[in-house]
């Protein structure tokens, strides 16, 4: 048999085969970015206030009211938005940038409420605002 040494091997690119710049994924949805903008949001931690304090959160959508019951825990008593219209007993997990991660037991300005009721999970529109209600002073029975 005689070799053909004149062959040549032509490749060709597949039309299936792309070549692609990496993927560039926004800043705020590495955990790195996810830090950063943690850690320049106005916001308050449910372990820094005493059980029974009430927080007015303002979203984009709705305003809630937010009793912490058990601040280490994050149990609270939330009213407000369309899930809970009647105060709701709830757990408060934290606040996120709408992605996996979460800054637990903290409300964050510019970022979404996440909490867990029964069996249904509400994240709520971005915070615009938060205020601590001032304790209604009586008379001690």
């Amino acid at each position: 048999m005689a070799s053909d040494s004149s062959s040549s091997i032509t490749i060709r690119p597949s039309h299936h085969l792309h070549r692609r710049s990496p993927a560039v994924v926004p800043r705020h949805r590495t955990l790195h970015g996810f830090a950063d903008a943690v850690s320049q949001a106005d916001g308050i931690g449910l372990n820094d206030v005493d059980a029974f304090t009430t927080l007015v959160v303002r979203t984009r959508n709705s305003v809630y009211r937010i009793t912490i019951l058990t601040p280490h825990r994050h149990e609270v008593l939330v009213q407000g938005g369309a899930f809970f219209p009647e105060g709701t007993r709830a757990r408060l997990n934290g606040s996120s940038l709408g992605g996996s991660c979460l800054k637990l037991g903290w409300v964050g300005v510019g970022l979404h409420l996440e909490f867990h009721a029964g069996d249904q999970w509400v994240i709520t529109s971005h915070v615009r605002s938060i205020a601590i209600e001032p304790l209604a002073t009586g008379r001690p029975c």
